[in-house]
């Protein structure tokens, strides 16, 4: 079920569902627990957590486009990347600990975060892709025309 938008046609990629206890609670992680704060850094604006765990397949890896996650089919999220499997599968899908501090990667705690509270939520979250070389000047585009609300831009993107 592929996602037609602005001409461009997004494959459908998979439901992303944390992964689970025994019990079928979804497991919440609080990785900065695990991090060594030497230089006494502060968490940053997203990475108290709870976080949640989960992956995409693997033959995604080292493809660069557009991909958008949507819960009960609204557009919630418009990123670019230049590897997606690594950007779902140890970025979004596995937060570090150093992430979660002062310049770490807040995008990472911030979208998990979204998921996580989506699940819990009883949302259906799908996750859609377009591989393609025009990554920034489409997800510019996109973000532009639907302000996702998970985006902290309003397509002003100083990448094109």
């Amino acid at each position: 079920m592929p996602l037609e938008i602005q001409n461009y046609k997004f494959h459908h990629v998979c439901e992303i569902i944390p992964k689970l206890d025994s019990k079928n609670n979804v497991l919440e992680l609080l990785p900065q627990s695990r991090y060594e704060n030497r230089k006494n850094l502060r968490l940053n604006k997203y990475g108290k957590g709870p976080f949640c765990q989960f992956s995409i397949d693997k033959k995604h890896s080292g493809k660069s486009g557009v991909y958008i996650i949507s819960i009960n089919d609204a557009i919630q999220y418009v990123g670019e990347c230049v590897d997606f499997y690594d950007r779902f599968a140890y970025g979004y899908g596995s937060i570090q600990p150093r992430n979660c501090f002062k310049g770490g990667q807040e995008t990472n705690c911030r979208i998990n975060s979204n998921i996580l509270t989506s699940f819990k939520s009883n949302g259906t979250i799908q996750l859609y892709f377009l591989e393609t070389p025009d990554r920034f000047k489409i997800e510019d585009e996109l973000i532009g025309k639907f302000n996702p609300p998970w985006n902290k831009t309003s397509g002003n993107s100083s990448k094109i």
